[in-house]
């Protein structure tokens, strides 16, 4: 005798998709076993294209075998959380590390190669993040802005420098960056940087502050001695950071016009 659920409207769509997931059919009224598989093919090809899009580097990367059987593993065993389908591709990303995925044994680098393509795509979906600024003011007096549009990110693979198939074991250190939504088109960029440019962007995110004390403070963390060298390098990193919009401009409390 079936449980109670299973006889249902909701039990109905229930079996439809767990079948639609793992491809086992068993009888569902009103369900012609000749056609159920067209709704299969429809739905794995939503969730494959999905996913493709989300992450060409990785689709690139992997044989067609391999991901044919990572989108596989993912679409039947996985439940899906969020309600948004453009969230999947995370999900993706968070089964594959949970599961410890055979491929991250493989491809060491992976988990951090997905990760990358997916802050791209949350950062270019997420939400607005109005910031006050005046793009008019003094570079080396008055206090920068950051782009609240933006993601730290620490990496021990040059997943963001190089072509993954060309990754090696010998790549394995430590590197920073920075990725950010352009508030003009949209569109996401990413900077590589030192860990000291890694702690002025920290002491950005804290309030708005100008060039001489953040360098102050940074060389002051790192035990490093202030010279004419490290505020020239401060200086074009920021005259950068203002031209590629990852500094909006300048503070409106602290800026005069």
């Amino acid at each position: 005798m079936q449980p109670p659920e299973a006889t249902t409207t909701t039990g109905y769509q229930s079996a439809l998709a767990a079948y639609c997931r793992s491809g086992r059919y068993t009888a569902i009224p009103g369900v012609h076993k000749g056609h159920v598989t067209h709704y299969r093919r429809l739905v794995y090809n939503v969730v494959d294209d999905m996913l493709q899009s989300a992450y060409p580097l990785t689709y690139h990367l992997l044989t067609a075998k391999e991901w044919k059987q990572m989108v596989q593993d993912f679409f039947s065993s996985h439940a899906c959380q969020s309600p948004q389908v453009w969230y999947m591709p995370r999900e993706l990303h968070e089964y594959l590390v949970k599961t410890q995925h055979p491929l991250l044994e493989k491809y060491p680098f992976l988990s951090e190669l997905l990760w990358l393509e997916w802050l791209e795509v949350e950062l270019f979906m997420m939400e607005d993040k109005p910031a006050a600024f005046t793009a008019f003011g003094d570079i080396q007096a008055d206090a920068f802005v950051l782009n609240p549009e933006h993601h730290l990110q620490h990496f021990h693979y040059p997943v963001h420098l190089k072509q993954a198939k060309q990754i090696s074991a010998e790549d394995k250190g430590d590197y920073f960056l920075v990725l950010f939504r352009k508030p003009d088109n949209g569109e996401v960029a990413f900077m590589q940087l030192s860990p000291v440019l890694v702690t002025l962007l920290e002491l950005l995110e804290e309030r708005p502050q100008a060039m001489h004390p953040l360098v102050e403070q940074a060389c002051a963390t790192w035990q490093l001695p202030l010279n004419d060298a490290i505020r020239e390098a401060a200086g074009a990193f920021f005259a950068q950071a203002l031209e590629n919009r990852l500094i909006l401009g300048y503070d409106t409390k602290s800026h005069i016009l």
